[in-house]
């Protein structure tokens, strides 16, 4: 799109003062005028475009005047000092040029950089405007050193892309403390990529309603409330049984505390994980103890038959629905164990999933089923659907099901990662988001998928039925969601939504894709 003369007027005004600024170099209005610019990237595309002013026709002129000063409108009044981070095409020319129209300077970004050094240009320059992608400004928001950043001068930021979520918008301006102005990408494939998307999950989302029906929000609160509670007297109770904890006023050293209660070194890491709970809980105290480390103080003292009748509310509310006997069982049974478990005079048994995956099982299971079924129906290329299953257990056929379903299956299902990329990867996860995160995006090939299953709630039954080393901490979804779109998913979607009573269950499942 060529140049106005009114865009002339504007460089002839600012005269010798920088117009555009890239890699440390400032170019003044004239010299913008006079076709200076660096070989290659922004600014010698706005010189170009400049110097072709003059074959414009009058018609012409008035239509391209006319859409710089729309842009320009949203710009809105001086100072501007705008920074553009997109790759150098028609729109990233017309922002920078409606940004001279309007007197102000372009700072010329690069998208590739970092997302740290970006905001530390961002913050040097004193940027009053920044324009970028959708998923670039999600990444940028949500960046740990974030506030290690002034931002101060910020007023507006220009993004493009698809219709984004309310969930990025509010977590954007919370961050960046500016104005967030959206503008809808012209259709691309990956604006399409992500209809195809948020269409397949709303789709597995109603193809998993069936399992939520009759189960509300104030059940499963209910549910979890006493099922902890259970777990963490069961966990005092067999520490008390052991002549520790039982008074407020006596503390114990961790190894003191151990060594009493005569633990196994084998049973140490879960003992000591049971601590930590006991005092995030408020049912034990815990103080710094300087050198020798925290020490514990007592709390409550509960008696064998307080602790089992603490279990009959909980098998109460299991048994309206919620799920298998078996699993909750299992939990009871390893509780009235745990005395014997811990001083090794009895073997542990295998290490189970929690009670609440098996009340979230069937829902999780359909939705996600659909999601690959979905992912398997959309593969138009020549070559066969590669597919990557990372199941730590490597029991759930869940994947291979849905795949064998497909009326002419062709998919190469692999179940160890190997020196290729697939086109859809899905997970269980075992490490802490951010770790979890990039190293599966690196699994995806360009356009690939990931459909990940994560924690996102503490499920304390795992300290009785979990193994004795292996500890994942839960995260809010929001968390996984930062570190996927961190990690390159520009879309990324949550099963269940924010709000839905099965989220309470402290299992989500995340469908996101790449590039």
């Amino acid at each position: 799109m060529p140049t106005t003369p009114a865009l002339v007027s504007a460089l002839r005004e600012l005269g010798e003062r920088p117009a555009v600024v890239a890699d440390g170099r400032a170019i003044s209005g004239i010299g913008l005028l006079l076709g200076v610019s660096p070989p290659g990237g922004l600014p010698q595309a706005l010189a170009e475009r400049v110097a072709g002013h003059s074959a414009l026709t009058p018609t012409a002129a008035r239509a391209a005047e006319q859409r710089l000063r729309y842009w320009a409108g949203i710009l809105g009044p001086p100072p501007i000092r705008h920074t553009v981070l997109h790759p150098v095409n028609d729109l990233a020319v017309e922002l920078a040029l409606a940004t001279l129209l309007a007197g102000g300077t372009v700072h010329c970004g690069d998208p590739e950089q970092r997302p740290d050094e970006l905001l530390a240009a961002v913050a040097a320059d004193r940027t009053t405007h920044l324009s970028l992608p959708s998923a670039l400004l999600w990444q940028l928001s949500r960046q740990p050193g974030l506030s290690d950043h002034d931002l101060g001068a910020l007023r507006l930021v220009l993004h493009i892309g698809p219709e984004p979520r309310q969930e990025d918008v509010y977590a954007a301006v919370d961050a960046l403390g500016a104005v967030l102005a959206h503008v809808r990408a012209p259709d691309s494939d990956t604006e399409s990529a992500d209809r195809r998307l948020r269409a397949d999950a709303e789709a597995a989302t109603a193809a998993a309603w069936k399992h939520s029906i009759g189960v509300t929000a104030g059940q499963l609160r209910d549910f979890g409330a006493r099922l902890d509670r259970a777990v963490l007297t069961s966990l005092l109770l067999a520490l008390q049984q052991q002549g520790v904890l039982t008074d407020p006023g006596r503390g114990w050293s961790a190894a003191e505390l151990l060594a009493t209660a005569m633990v196994t070194p084998a049973q140490r890491p879960r003992v000591t994980r049971w601590l930590d709970a006991l005092a995030r809980h408020g049912l034990i105290a815990r103080h710094d103890g300087g050198a020798q480390g925290p020490v514990f103080h007592g709390g409550p003292e509960f008696t064998a038959a307080e602790v089992r009748e603490s279990w009959r509310p909980v098998a109460e509310a299991w048994a309206d629905g919620l799920g298998p006997a078996a699993a909750l069982d299992r939990v009871r049974r390893g509780a009235l164990s745990l005395p014997k478990l811990i001083t090794g005079e009895a073997a542990p048994h295998p290490a189970a999933a929690p009670v609440r995956w098996s009340a979230a099982r069937g829902y999780l299971g359909t939705a996600l089923a659909a999601l690959v079924r979905a992912t398997a129906d959309a593969h138009d290329r020549p070559a066969p659907l590669r597919v990557l299953e990372l199941d730590p257990d490597g029991v759930d056929t869940t994947v291979a099901r849905a795949l064998a379903a497909r009326p002419r299956p062709s998919a190469e299902h692999h179940v160890t990662p190997g020196r290729r990329r697939y086109d859809l990867v899905v997970a269980t996860a075992t490490r802490p988001p951010e770790e979890e995160a990039e190293a599966l995006v690196r699994l995806l090939a360009p356009g690939g998928r990931l459909l990940l299953l994560a924690p996102t709630a503490e499920q304390l039954d795992l300290l009785i039925t979990g193994h004795t080393r292996q500890h994942l901490p839960s995260h809010p979804a929001d968390r996984w969601q930062a570190a996927l779109t961190a990690a390159g998913c520009p879309a990324v979607h949550t099963l269940p939504e924010d709000g839905h009573p099965m989220g309470l269950l402290g299992h989500r499942l995340f469908a996101a894709r790449v590039d």
